[in-house]
């Protein structure tokens, strides 16, 4: 049995910690100098929106080991059915490691406060559902989480990230205030593509859509309910994957 000493120390734990669940999406376009730059100790909170899975043999195995029923497509089997891997990535800010990155990019008159240095962050994905239909997959979990001391300014901080990446000072201020209004996750999308990325109005908040601006080839669409974050990719047109995510509410 857990002490009530043990507990005390859990809830003083966790009251000094904030977690913020990231339930909308946004992509930030950078070249890679820009994602060079970054410092190592804090790339990792910027990962694929889909992690490695293991087949499983059936939905009933599927629910049983996620803890969650998957939401699937109406009248349409999927091929296969995947676990996907937790996710806890670590990321350390190194005053000295950020404030060169800054000055490798030339910005001015953007600051790193001492306080910083030392800091850890930690981006978490629970277990989730990916089913195969062929032509495309859907994958769904839990939405990611961020968590980090309990007065530390994640906003800000992703602010001095986006300008070490190269990001302007107007809009890496933009991506500050929608973040602090509500936390998303974030994509970085080199500048190098010519990509089509647009915000879709959904029953529960808006989804986010990305596709080649020919409109060709595969497209990727993703969205969150309450409950639940959804990525959706393959060779299905924009209205069939806005229609699956409306579906799927």
């Amino acid at each position: 049995m857990i002490s009530q000493a043990i507990l005390s120390i859990l809830a003083i734990v966790l009251a000094a910690q904030q977690t913020l669940p990231l339930k909308r999406y946004e992509v930030i376009r950078v070249n890679s100098d820009g994602l060079r730059r970054l410092p190592e100790s804090v790339r990792s909170i910027f990962v694929d929106p889909v992690p490695d899975g293991t087949v499983v043999d059936n939905l009933e195995e599927a629910t049983k080991r996620v803890g969650f029923t998957p939401r699937l497509i109406s009248g349409k089997t999927p091929e296969r059915l995947f676990i996907t891997q937790p996710v806890r990535q670590e990321a350390k800010v190194s005053v000295t490691a950020l404030t060169a990155a800054l000055r490798e990019a030339q910005v001015q008159n953007v600051n790193v406060p001492a306080a910083w240095d030392g800091v850890y962050i930690w981006l978490e994905q629970r277990p989730g559902i990916l089913a195969d239909y062929g032509d495309f997959v859907l994958a769904q979990a839990a939405p990611s989480t961020l968590l980090a001391p309990a007065d530390f300014p994640i906003s800000q901080f992703f602010e001095v990230l986006f300008r070490a990446m190269g990001i302007n000072a107007t809009d890496a201020r933009s991506l500050r205030e929608k973040f602090a209004a509500n936390p998303a996750v974030f994509f970085p999308i080199a500048t190098r593509y010519d990509m089509d990325i647009r915000q879709i109005p959904m029953t529960s908040g808006t989804g986010l859509l990305l596709q080649n601006a020919d409109k060709g080839g595969e497209l990727a669409f993703m969205w969150s309910t309450g409950d639940r974050s959804y990525f959706l990719t393959g060779l299905v047109t924009e209205d069939q994957a806005i229609a699956i995510g409306k579906s799927l509410q």
